[in-house]
C-alpha cells in the first residue's frame, strides 16, 4: 500500500489536524494506510477503509457521507506484483481487471471484464515502448514512448487514435531545482497546456496544470508527516476543491 501512495507523492513535514475524525476500527501494521477521508467543497463527502490480508490482498470499502457502502475494492498481489483487481457495486455489475507480466516482471497486459478490453504493453531495452488498447477486439488508441538516447529519459508520448493518425503528443522536461514539467500538443504543434509537478528529496509537493494562455486550471496540493506519509492531498479543479486526510495504523 506504501507504493500506492506515492502515486500521489509530495511533502511539505508539517501536520495536518486529524481531531474529530473517527479512528480505524481494526487493528493492523504500523504505518500502513487505513482510513481516507474525503470532502468536496469543505464538506465531508465520504471516506475508505483499508484492510489487510498478509502481503496478498487490500480489501477498500468505499463508504458515502452516511457511511452507506458504494463498493469494495478488492487488490490481490503476488510477490509484490498486483493480479487482480475487482469492483463490487451493491447494485451494480461487478468489475475486474487481471494484470500479467512478462519473465522479466514487466507488465505486460492488462484485461478488463472477460476481454471486454485489452491493454497491451511492449519494451525494447527495457524501457516501455508501447501502449495499445483494444476493445472488443479492436484498436481502441495507442500511445508510443520515446527516450533521450543520453540518459534515457522519457522526453515525449505520442498518443494515436484507433486509425494509426497521431492526436496529440506530451513532452517531458526535467530540472535540476527538482521541478519537472509536462507540456501538452496537438498533433500539430499548438499547445494545450503544462503539468508542473514541484519536488524535494524526491517527493512531489504540488502539482499544478495551466492551460494554453497560462491560467491556472488545475492544483493540487500534499502534505507529509515526518516518517512520508501522506496525510493531506487537496485539489482545485473547476473552483471545486477536493480534500482527503489519511489516517495510519
Amino acid at each position: 500500500m506504501r507504493k500506492l501512495l506515492f502515486v500521489f507523492v509530495t511533502i511539505a513535514f508539517t501536520s495536518c489536524s486529524t481531531d474529530g475524525l473517527v479512528p480505524c476500527k481494526k487493528e493492523g501494521a504500523e504505518g500502513r494506510l487505513c482510513r481516507e477521508y474525503r470532502y468536496f467543497d469543505g464538506s465531508p463527502s465520504g471516506y475508505i477503509e483499508f484492510d489487510y490480508k498478509g502481503d496478498s490482498l487490500v480489501i477498500s470499502d468505499y463508504y458515502d457521507s452516511n457511511s452507506k457502502p458504494i463498493k469494495t475494492i478488492r487488490s490481490y498481489f503476488e510477490n509484490g506484483r498486483t493480479k487482480i483487481i475487482s469492483e463490487q457495486y451493491p447494485n451494480q455489475d461487478s468489475r475486474i481487471q487481471t494484470w500479467h507480466y512478462t519473465n522479466f516482471d514487466s507488465l505486460e497486459t492488462i484485461v478488463y471484464g472477460a476481454n471486454d478490453s485489452v491493454l497491451e504493453i511492449t519494451y525494447a531495452n527495457g524501457k516501455r515502448l508501447t501502449e495499445t488498447y483494444f476493445h472488443a477486439g479492436v484498436l481502441n488508441r495507442s500511445f508510443q514512448y520515446r527516450y533521450f538516447l543520453d540518459d534515457g529519459k522519457l522526453y515525449r508520448i505520442y498518443a494515436m487514435g484507433a486509425d494509426s493518425v497521431q492526436l496529440s503528443y506530451r513532452n517531458f522536461e526535467y530540472f535540476s531545482t527538482g521541478q519537472n514539467r509536462v507540456s501538452h500538443f496537438t498533433a500539430d504543434h499548438k499547445l494545450i497546456g503544462r503539468r508542473v509537478f514541484d519536488s524535494l528529496n524526491g517527493l512531489i509537493k504540488s502539482v499544478e496544470f495551466t492551460d494554453s494562455t497560462g491560467t491556472i486550471a488545475e492544483r493540487a496540493d500534499y502534505i507529509y508527516d515526518s516518517a512520508f506519509n501522506l496525510i493531506e492531498k487537496t485539489e482545485l479543479n473547476s473552483n471545486q476543491t477536493y480534500k482527503s486526510v489519511f489516517l495510519y495504523y
